[in-house]
Protein backbone atom coordinates (compact mmCIF):
# COMPACT_ATOMS: atom_id res chain seq x y z
CA UNK A 1 0.00 0.00 0.00
CA UNK A 2 2.78 2.24 0.65
CA UNK A 3 4.23 1.52 -2.58
CA UNK A 4 1.46 2.83 -4.09
CA UNK A 5 0.16 5.51 -1.67
CA UNK A 6 3.97 7.83 -2.10
CA UNK A 7 3.83 7.86 -6.08
CA UNK A 8 0.37 9.21 -5.86
CA UNK A 9 0.78 11.53 -3.20
CA UNK A 10 3.72 12.85 -5.05
CA UNK A 11 1.57 13.69 -8.47
CA UNK A 12 -1.01 15.03 -6.71
CA UNK A 13 1.30 17.38 -5.20
CA UNK A 14 3.09 18.01 -8.10
CA UNK A 15 0.64 20.74 -10.02
CA UNK A 16 0.79 22.91 -6.74
CA UNK A 17 4.84 22.75 -6.62
CA UNK A 18 4.93 24.07 -9.97
CA UNK A 19 2.24 26.51 -9.95
CA UNK A 20 4.35 28.00 -7.20
CA UNK A 21 7.55 28.04 -9.03
CA UNK A 22 5.69 29.82 -11.86
CA UNK A 23 6.46 33.97 -12.03
CA UNK A 24 2.88 35.97 -12.10
CA UNK A 25 1.92 37.43 -15.08
CA UNK A 26 3.52 41.31 -15.34
CA UNK A 27 -0.03 43.59 -14.57
CA UNK A 28 -0.86 46.38 -16.66
CA UNK A 29 -1.57 49.89 -15.89
CA UNK A 30 -3.69 51.13 -13.27
CA UNK A 31 -6.79 51.65 -15.24
CA UNK A 32 -7.64 54.65 -13.44
CA UNK A 33 -4.35 55.86 -14.84
CA UNK A 34 -5.11 55.13 -18.15
CA UNK A 35 -8.54 57.18 -17.88
CA UNK A 36 -7.25 60.20 -16.75
CA UNK A 37 -4.22 60.59 -19.67
CA UNK A 38 -7.82 60.73 -21.75
CA UNK A 39 -9.41 62.65 -19.71
CA UNK A 40 -6.63 65.32 -18.89
CA UNK A 41 -6.56 64.98 -23.44
CA UNK A 42 -9.37 66.05 -23.59
CA UNK A 43 -9.53 68.82 -20.71
CA UNK A 44 -6.55 70.82 -22.43
CA UNK A 45 -8.01 70.76 -25.62
CA UNK A 46 -11.13 72.21 -24.52
CA UNK A 47 -9.00 74.56 -22.88
CA UNK A 48 -7.18 75.66 -26.12
CA UNK A 49 -3.88 74.29 -23.92
CA UNK A 50 -1.15 73.21 -26.54
CA UNK A 51 1.09 72.63 -24.13
CA UNK A 52 -1.54 70.51 -22.57
CA UNK A 53 -2.65 68.17 -25.22
CA UNK A 54 1.27 67.84 -26.30
CA UNK A 55 1.80 66.49 -22.83
CA UNK A 56 -0.89 63.23 -22.81
CA UNK A 57 0.90 62.12 -26.01
CA UNK A 58 3.91 60.11 -26.32
CA UNK A 59 6.67 61.64 -28.06
CA UNK A 60 7.25 58.89 -30.35
CA UNK A 61 4.53 59.13 -32.24
CA UNK A 62 4.34 59.34 -35.93
CA UNK A 63 3.78 63.13 -36.78
CA UNK A 64 5.05 64.04 -33.25
CA UNK A 65 7.14 67.05 -34.30
CA UNK A 66 4.59 68.75 -36.53
CA UNK A 67 1.33 68.28 -34.30
CA UNK A 68 1.62 71.98 -32.46
CA UNK A 69 1.99 73.85 -34.84
CA UNK A 70 -0.96 71.98 -36.23
CA UNK A 71 -2.75 72.13 -32.89
CA UNK A 72 -2.40 75.79 -32.04
CA UNK A 73 -3.27 76.92 -35.84
CA UNK A 74 -6.69 74.89 -34.80
CA UNK A 75 -7.15 76.25 -31.63
CA UNK A 76 -7.25 79.66 -33.94
CA UNK A 77 -9.30 79.12 -36.09
CA UNK A 78 -12.23 76.95 -34.46
CA UNK A 79 -13.54 76.31 -30.88
CA UNK A 80 -14.26 72.89 -30.01
CA UNK A 81 -15.58 71.30 -27.15
CA UNK A 82 -15.02 67.27 -26.62
CA UNK A 83 -16.54 64.95 -23.80
CA UNK A 84 -15.18 61.59 -23.25
CA UNK A 85 -16.93 58.58 -22.12
CA UNK A 86 -17.36 54.87 -21.79
CA UNK A 87 -13.73 54.53 -21.65
CA UNK A 88 -13.05 51.02 -21.08
CA UNK A 89 -9.63 48.91 -20.90
CA UNK A 90 -9.34 46.31 -23.96
CA UNK A 91 -5.96 45.02 -23.53
CA UNK A 92 -3.29 45.63 -20.93
CA UNK A 93 1.20 45.19 -20.43
CA UNK A 94 3.60 46.69 -18.85
CA UNK A 95 4.30 47.59 -22.67
CA UNK A 96 1.00 48.71 -24.44
CA UNK A 97 -2.39 49.33 -22.84
CA UNK A 98 -5.50 50.07 -25.20
CA UNK A 99 -8.50 51.77 -24.12
CA UNK A 100 -11.93 52.00 -26.29
CA UNK A 101 -13.66 54.84 -26.06
CA UNK A 102 -17.01 57.41 -27.15
CA UNK A 103 -16.38 60.84 -27.81
CA UNK A 104 -18.89 63.59 -28.93
CA UNK A 105 -17.60 66.98 -30.80
CA UNK A 106 -19.51 70.20 -30.69
CA UNK A 107 -18.50 73.50 -32.03
CA UNK A 108 -19.01 76.73 -30.48
CA UNK A 109 -20.14 79.38 -32.61
CA UNK A 110 -21.33 83.00 -31.81
CA UNK A 111 -24.84 81.81 -32.75
CA UNK A 112 -24.42 78.65 -30.00
CA UNK A 113 -23.11 75.39 -30.00
CA UNK A 114 -23.22 73.23 -33.10
CA UNK A 115 -23.28 69.23 -32.37
CA UNK A 116 -20.59 68.25 -35.13
CA UNK A 117 -20.44 64.13 -34.30
CA UNK A 118 -19.94 60.77 -32.33
CA UNK A 119 -17.00 59.15 -32.71
CA UNK A 120 -16.40 55.43 -30.98
CA UNK A 121 -12.60 54.27 -31.42
CA UNK A 122 -9.90 52.89 -29.12
CA UNK A 123 -6.72 54.90 -28.19
CA UNK A 124 -3.40 52.72 -28.10
CA UNK A 125 -1.29 53.87 -24.55
CA UNK A 126 2.51 53.74 -23.83
CA UNK A 127 4.74 54.51 -21.37
CA UNK A 128 7.43 57.10 -21.38
CA UNK A 129 9.73 58.14 -19.02
CA UNK A 130 7.20 56.57 -16.54
CA UNK A 131 4.36 58.31 -17.51
CA UNK A 132 1.55 56.55 -19.75
CA UNK A 133 0.77 59.07 -23.09
CA UNK A 134 -1.06 58.54 -26.17
CA UNK A 135 0.64 56.75 -28.73
CA UNK A 136 -2.18 56.45 -31.46
CA UNK A 137 -5.71 55.89 -31.86
CA UNK A 138 -8.45 53.89 -34.38
CA UNK A 139 -11.84 55.57 -35.02
CA UNK A 140 -14.11 52.37 -35.43
CA UNK A 141 -17.22 54.10 -36.19
CA UNK A 142 -18.14 57.91 -36.59
CA UNK A 143 -21.81 59.22 -36.68
CA UNK A 144 -22.31 62.84 -38.31
CA UNK A 145 -24.89 64.92 -36.39
CA UNK A 146 -24.25 67.96 -38.79
CA UNK A 147 -26.06 66.90 -41.81
CA UNK A 148 -29.20 68.90 -43.64
CA UNK A 149 -32.58 67.37 -43.60
CA UNK A 150 -32.20 64.85 -46.61
CA UNK A 151 -29.36 63.80 -45.69
CA UNK A 152 -29.33 61.33 -42.92
CA UNK A 153 -28.31 58.43 -44.93
CA UNK A 154 -24.57 59.50 -45.06
CA UNK A 155 -25.35 60.40 -41.02
CA UNK A 156 -23.71 57.61 -39.94
CA UNK A 157 -20.42 56.99 -41.58
CA UNK A 158 -17.16 54.60 -40.67
CA UNK A 159 -14.12 55.69 -39.39
CA UNK A 160 -10.89 55.39 -41.94
CA UNK A 161 -9.69 51.59 -40.20
CA UNK A 162 -12.24 49.96 -39.55
CA UNK A 163 -10.22 47.97 -36.72
CA UNK A 164 -7.29 48.54 -34.21
CA UNK A 165 -3.69 46.77 -35.44
CA UNK A 166 -2.83 44.00 -33.71
CA UNK A 167 -0.75 45.26 -30.75
CA UNK A 168 2.30 46.17 -30.32
CA UNK A 169 2.44 47.19 -34.17
CA UNK A 170 1.31 50.92 -33.72
CA UNK A 171 -1.38 52.24 -36.60
CA UNK A 172 -0.25 53.34 -40.08
CA UNK A 173 -1.36 56.42 -39.40
CA UNK A 174 -1.61 57.32 -35.46
CA UNK A 175 -3.51 60.14 -33.95
CA UNK A 176 -3.79 61.13 -30.78
CA UNK A 177 -7.91 61.03 -30.63
CA UNK A 178 -10.00 60.62 -32.91
CA UNK A 179 -10.54 63.33 -35.68
CA UNK A 180 -14.30 64.93 -36.46
CA UNK A 181 -14.47 66.71 -39.64
CA UNK A 182 -15.73 70.00 -40.07
CA UNK A 183 -18.93 70.99 -40.40
CA UNK A 184 -18.87 71.88 -43.71
CA UNK A 185 -17.26 68.52 -45.24
CA UNK A 186 -19.85 65.55 -46.45
CA UNK A 187 -18.07 62.48 -44.94
CA UNK A 188 -15.48 61.75 -42.40
CA UNK A 189 -12.90 61.06 -44.65
CA UNK A 190 -13.16 64.17 -46.53
CA UNK A 191 -10.46 65.60 -44.43
CA UNK A 192 -7.25 66.63 -45.86
CA UNK A 193 -5.32 63.71 -45.63
CA UNK A 194 -1.84 64.75 -45.45
CA UNK A 195 -2.28 67.02 -42.49
CA UNK A 196 -1.34 65.60 -39.09
CA UNK A 197 -4.23 64.86 -36.64
CA UNK A 198 -4.04 67.12 -33.73
CA UNK A 199 -3.88 65.26 -30.09
CA UNK A 200 -7.71 65.80 -29.81
CA UNK A 201 -10.47 65.33 -32.18
CA UNK A 202 -10.78 67.55 -34.49
CA UNK A 203 -9.86 67.81 -38.31
CA UNK A 204 -8.37 71.00 -40.05
CA UNK A 205 -11.05 73.22 -40.27
CA UNK A 206 -12.25 74.50 -43.58
CA UNK A 207 -11.31 77.34 -44.72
Amino acid sequence: MKFFFVPLFAALLLPFVMGGCEKPAAQGPDPKVLSQVIEDNARAFNNKDVDGVMATIHPKMEHFADLKDFIAQTFKAVTLKVAVSDLKVVTSSPEEARVSFKQTTDKITDAGTVPLNVVEGVHTLRPDDGKWKIFGTVNTNVTRLDQKPGEGSENAAPAAAAAPAPAPAPETAPAPAPAPAPASATSPSSATPEAPKPASPVEKPAQ
